[in-house]
């Protein structure tokens, strides 16, 4: 759901319907990779889902916080089905880890970078963010939603990709 929230770029896209169940590729392990490069196999944001006994669903995601050095994040956030959509609160930044270079930061240095998340997107925190996603071709569009409202700033495309394929959070 981050990756959806810190995406820029909207991509245009043949008109196509909306999913069923827009997780069913990761029901079966498959990750969201937004900003996909599939030469390099690279993703500017990847996403997965765990599904619990008791129907909880978390999105664990890693997203690129800088480009140089490579410094990203890892949030895990509480995520429901609604109407078609996948929809949570904008939540996880206070637990989030920070990583550079693809190693996790000492929790001394972490703490004021996740601070200074805290206070740039304190006006979306705790707000209602539903995605829907419809196909493109081999690519999804992800539409997003702020409580209730369309947020086409916050679009983007994405590929589901089988973990086994090696994709990997690179700018």
């Amino acid at each position: 759901m981050l990756g959806v929230i810190l995406a820029a770029a909207v991509q245009a896209a043949a008109p196509s319907a909306v999913v069923a169940d827009p997780l069913a590729p990761a029901r079966i392990g498959d990750l969201q990779c937004y900003g996909a490069d599939p030469v390099r196999k690279t993703c500017r944001a990847l996403a997965g889902y765990s599904f619990e006994a008791d129907g909880k669903i978390l999105n664990k995601a890693e997203v690129v916080l800088q480009e140089s050095p490579l410094v990203t994040m890892t949030t895990v956030s509480p995520v429901t089905m609604r109407d078609g959509a996948v929809c949570g609160p904008l939540s996880g930044v206070d637990k989030a880890q920070i990583a550079v270079r693809g190693h996790r930061m000492p929790e001394a240095n972490a703490a004021p970078i996740r601070a200074q998340l805290l206070e740039s997107m304190a006006s979306m925190l705790g707000k209602d963010v539903c995605t829907t996603y419809r196909r493109s071709g081999d690519w999804w569009i992800a539409e997003v939603t702020m409580d209730g409202v369309a947020r086409q700033d916050m679009n983007d495309t994405l590929l589901w990709v089988p973990v086994s394929a090696g994709y990997v959070v690179q700018p």
